[in-house]
């Protein structure tokens, strides 16, 4: 049977193409694809013990067994290597409802870059109310330090060792992402039992100079204690979870990067 492979990232990169066909036995598992795609691809080998899939668009959690997830003609499957860590009417992405007895508010986006200067206050605008006394931005700005290449980006790390990123470039699975983002905030919400009144999370993807921001994040909460450590929670999840990546410019190349949480151990 044939399945269709989606390609992202340093994986898109290296094939030179979104999409592959690969031929299986029928019967045949998750697990078998990723081994018949990556036993031909011996230079994106490194990265096999790291990737994650979605399966018809739902990202299939990290413990799951993959030989026990089957496949059949014609599905298509997402192969996503570990994650990185404009103007919009921000308000159609902002959702309210109940928790805790308390309305709560989330505002999820994937947008291009660049981000508008006045986002942060925008944000915390929409999500503001009267019962909460703390606002805590976190805003996430591109730095001119390279960060961990990707698995198998390592030699190319080394052609640029001692050189300074000039900009960085974001991708993402942005459907797979949007959802993901959207269940670490509503995830977030639920366990703070209305001690959080919104969250509000916006990420850039395209390309992002130097000094510029790439990701905001605003929360409010009738306490600053909460509004911190939700804040925390959040952007560790983002980096290690969401199916963004971004490619390190430098001036005579570019390198993939991998936050090393969203690395599995071997």
């Amino acid at each position: 049977m044939k399945v269709t492979v989606r390609l992202y990232a340093v994986l898109r990169a290296r094939e030179g193409s979104t999409h592959v066909q690969v031929e299986l036995a029928d019967p045949a598992s998750v697990a078998d694809l990723i081994a018949a795609y990556f036993v031909t691809r011996p230079d994106q080998a490194p990265l096999q013990p790291h990737i994650r899939v979605a399966v018809a668009g739902v990202i299939v959690p990290r413990a799951a067994n993959l030989a026990a997830l089957p496949l059949h003609e014609g599905d298509e499957v997402a192969l996503l290597p570990p994650a990185s860590g404009g103007s919009s009417d921000w308000s159609a992405h902002r959702v309210t409802r109940e928790i805790g007895g308390a309305p709560v508010q989330r505002l999820v986006a994937i947008v291009p870059a660049p981000l508008p200067a006045a986002l942060a206050g925008d944000l915390a605008a929409l999500i503001a109310s009267s019962r909460n006394g703390a606002v805590v931005t976190f805003t996430g700005i591109t730095r001119e330090s390279p960060g961990t290449p990707a698995p198998g980006e390592e030699d190319a790390a080394r052609r640029h060792a001692g050189e300074r990123v000039t900009a960085l470039e974001y991708e993402a699975a942005a459907e797979l992402a949007q959802v993901a983002l959207e269940e670490i905030c509503d995830a977030q919400l639920r366990a703070a039992a209305g001690a959080v009144g919104g969250i509000a999370l916006v990420h850039a993807i395209g390309m992002v100079p130097i000094g510029a921001p790439s990701l905001l994040l605003v929360v409010t909460a009738p306490h600053r204690e909460h509004a911190y450590a939700v804040s925390a929670a959040v952007i560790d999840a983002l980096k290690r979870d969401v199916p963004i990546w971004k490619s390190e410019h430098f001036a005579s190349g570019a390198v993939w990067s991998a936050n090393p949480d969203a690395l599995r151990e071997s």
